[in-house]
């Protein structure tokens, strides 16, 4: 009997080989987009979870005010986490690690390479993290000063295999170092990673360093989770015992004056498995993810896989009407009511199952992609796990028994005659349901259309938006400290070409990190210190990066003063309340006192999720600063014909050193690499969860059509046009599309509201585009079902009222 059920459920599903094929495909693209989705969340959320006793491994931040503004930096001073170790019972343990070497020179055989995936830790270092020792002992791997581990790849590139223990590279600025150990990368899932791992002993002055002012240090502790609130309050007292003598050696206030003058320092303590979603600091080691991000996506696979059952369901029930009488003439012929139960949730079961090994086959297809475009490295295994496939097969399942159901007791229910007169209804009772599905399923799709809209729109806006500098013209070379002395015959050489406009050095550039210290105005109050960034450069460097002098003058090399002025943005003049800065005097701690020359406008050093905050300029002869990069100002006209010259001229004066150049557009490009990942992943998802709903159109429509056959062949006699007909079926879906508009419309703005609050340069929602959208979706609908309404209007009516 059960074997009967089977053959005569395929032998339907095959004779209906539309129905069967977007049935299928509709359930089965619903399934592999939530698996796809589900994967990225799963990886998102196992962030750092593979450390020992990561729930009790946290990073000390800080949330420091000035008076007139903030920051709250990821880094912490250099002896804060063995002081609190050594003075808090609640911590059990603490590591350092330190990364700020930006490009690291390493010298073999007399070649030279360039590695960024540096740092330096204690000796305690896999105490702490789950990086995996091939080589090497993990108690005395870090001991002693000039040890290094290296990963399998380094070792591999370096060496040729992975056998060096007791090996030597030669890192350039930082000394001779001896390979004790190999390790396997860190995990893809992991909020750093490294290729160079060596002995904070290496670094005397670093390692030794007491000072509890300068912030360039990441600083882990181990303690039990419930102990927090408490070690947060026992910090600030450790905190000030230790720096109260510093501020007033420095300052020559105390404390007291100190903190009343508007300065706080407030560490707190992240939870290390919450730092890659929830946190957005200043100097973070690697850019982090969004919480936000991944519970929207979340919400996505769940919004699609219900538009997916929906469609199914729909489909299901529209079929099944149009079974009626052989449902009818089955009970004439004796089956009972159970049979016939049986028959129909057995066909829909299959079809769910064959869904479900669909969506396997398309998500092995897709998942390549699937990974370029999120930026993951997810494996199919992970879908093939025996409790993912006993997951999704009990769900198949079920979602065949739900679909099966209403049609199976709905048509099972009716008299024989009654089915074979074919006055079987489509159930007013229930339109309401499905009228509801409809709706929910436009709703959702209208939402991520919107939401598509809105994140394609910023993130242009990004790219597109004036930073107050010339970032499309400048090309910037790295590791310009190379040239040492020469770096003036350089830049001279390089200005002979008349496609290079100006050349100019500099410390670092805007999108990169930007650090600087506390300066006071000289002729203010002593404790009103502010944090300014500084750009270090030469005295073509104003005019190089195209940025606008609103007041004052630019640096000029031919006045000796110079070498002592600075030049501040708009933001530096409000936060010192000055209305003319021209004359005042700023000065660090123990540093010179600087004349302020000229004001800059506000231009963008950091991403546009920050505001732009104060900056000041400083400049020098170029050959009195070794500048690590050299900024090059092109004629974007020739840009291949002059890269080819920079490089001829860079091989003459280092020729065994390859030019490694950026551009400066590239740089900010990056700083926005996840949103632009997550807005191409939204894209897609929202792509598919439309073609999903329309087939839901789809499906609801053959519904209606079949159910009002009667009706239109009525109509038809009656003289009733073809127009008149297919405006009569549509009108529903536009009364029904018109509905899910305006359920759409506020939750839309609400969540792209909130998402947008990331940023501190946004575009805001524009109201047009829920009206485009709004209308694209009606219009969809409409070309959805004008298949079927067509269709029922040029049937013959002859046809459709024989029985009557």
């Amino acid at each position: 009997m059960i074997r009967n059920y089977f053959k005569v459920a395929l032998r339907n599903i095959f004779r209906q080989k539309a129905y069967a094929f977007i049935n299928i495909f509709g359930l089965a693209i619903g399934i592999c987009c939530c698996m796809l989705i589900v994967s990225f969340v799963a990886d998102e959320l196992s962030y750092d979870n593979f450390h020992p006793n990561s729930e009790n491994t946290f990073r000390i931040a800080l949330d420091r005010k000035f008076p007139d503004n903030g920051f709250q930096y990821a880094r912490s001073p250099m002896p804060m986490g063995m002081a609190l170790y050594n003075e808090l019972p609640e911590i059990t343990a603490a590591t350092r690690l330190y990364n700020s070497f930006g490009s690291v020179t390493i010298e073999k055989d007399d070649q030279y390479f360039d590695e960024r995936n540096v740092i330096a830790a204690d000796s305690n270092f896999f105490h702490f993290f789950g990086a995996k020792l091939i080589l090497g002992d993990v108690e005395t791997a870090l001991n002693e000063p000039n040890s290094l581990i290296i990963t399998t790849q380094m070792a591999n590139k370096y060496f040729g295999s992975i056998d060096v223990i007791g090996r030597q590279l030669e890192m350039q600025n930082i000394g001779q170092m001896l390979v004790k150990g190999v390790v396997e990368p860190m995990p893809s899932n992991s909020h750093f990673h490294f290729d160079f791992l060596f002995s904070l002993k290496t670094i005397p002055n670093l390692y030794n360093n007491q000072f509890w002012g300068s912030y360039v240090t990441y600083n882990y502790v181990k303690m039990d989770a419930s102990s927090v609130p408490i070690v947060e309050q026992k910090t600030q007292e450790v905190l000030q015992r230790y720096m109260e003598p510093q501020v007033q050696s420095i300052l020559g206030i105390s404390w007291q004056q100190y903190e009343e003058a508007g300065n706080a320092h407030q560490y707190f303590f992240q939870p290390l498995s919450k730092i890659h979603l929830n946190s957005n600091l200043q100097w973070e080691l690697e850019p982090n993810g969004s919480a936000a991000t991944v519970y929207l996506f979340a919400g996505i696979s769940i919004f699609i896989l219900l538009i997916a059952c929906v469609n199914f369901i729909n489909l299901a029930t529209a079929r099944a009407a149009n079974r009626a009488k052989e449902v009818g003439m089955r009970k004439v012929l004796g089956a009972h009511k159970g049979q016939l139960v049986f028959q129909f949730l057995t066909e829909s079961v299959i079809m769910c199952l064959l869904a479900l090994v669909l969506a396997i086959g398309m998500t092995a297809s897709v998942l390549p992609f699937f990974n370029e475009l999120s930026g993951k490295t997810i494996a199919i295994d992970t879908f093939l796990s025996p409790t993912i496939l006993f997951a999704m097969f009990g769900f198949s399942l079920v979602l065949g028994i739900v679909a099966g159901l209403y049609p199976a007791f709905y048509l099972s229910a009716f008299r024989p005659i009654t089915v074979l007169k074919g006055k079987l209804t489509g159930g007013a009772k229930n339109t309401w349901l499905r009228n509801g599905l409809v709706i929910f399923q436009f709703s959702v799709s209208v939402i991520l259309v919107v939401g598509t809209i809105v994140i394609y729109q910023q993130l242009q806006y990004l790219n597109n938006k004036s930073l107050g500098f010339d970032k499309d013209q400048l090309v910037v070379i790295e590791r310009a400290n190379l040239l040492r002395g020469q770096s003036n015959t350089f830049k001279n050489a390089l200005l002979n070409n008349p496609n290079v406009l100006q050349v100019s050095g500099v410390n670092t550039i805007p999108g990169r990190q930007v650090v600087g210290g506390t300066f006071t105005d000289v002729t203010g109050d002593a404790s009103d210190r502010f944090l300014l960034p500084n750009l270090r450069g030469d005295y073509d460097l104003i005019s190089t990066m195209g940025l606008e002098v609103v007041e004052g003058r630019s640096f000029n090399s031919e006045i000796v003063s110079d070498s002592s002025a600075v030049i501040i943005n708009e933001a530096a003049a409000r936060i010192f309340k000055w209305k003319d800065p021209i004359g005042k005097q700023l000065q660090p701690i123990n540093g010179p006192i600087y004349n302020v020359i000229g004001v800059v406008k506000d231009f963008h050093f950091e991403s546009l999720h920050q505001e732009i905050g104060p900056l000041a300029l400083f400049a020098s002869s170029l050959n009195a600063r070794a500048s690590n990069l050299m900024v090059v100002k092109t004629n974007t006209a020739n840009v291949k014909s002059t890269l080819e010259f920079i490089d001829s001229q860079w091989k003459a004066f280092i020729p065994d050193r390859p030019l490694a150049y950026r551009f400066m557009n590239e740089e900010f490009g990056a700083l926005y690499q996840a949103e632009q990942r997550s807005g191409k992943v939204f894209t897609s998802f929202s792509v598919l969860a439309i073609i999903i709903a329309c087939l839901g159109a789809f499906g609801l429509a053959a519904f209606l059509a079949t159910q009002r056959t009667k009706e239109i062949g009525v109509r038809k006699v009656l003289g009733a046009s073809t127009f008149s007909i297919v405006r009569l079926l549509s009108k529903d879906f536009v009364k029904l599309i018109l509905v899910a508009n305006l359920i759409a419309v506020p939750i839309t703005y609400l969540a792209m509201n909130e998402w947008l609050q990331n940023f501190a340069y946004s575009i805001g929602v524009n109201w047009l585009t829920f009206f485009y959208v709004g209308a694209g979706s009606i219009a969809i609908a409409l070309i959805t079902v004008s298949y079927h309404s067509i269709k029922a209007a040029l049937n013959n009516p002859a046809d459709t009222l024989h029985a009557e």
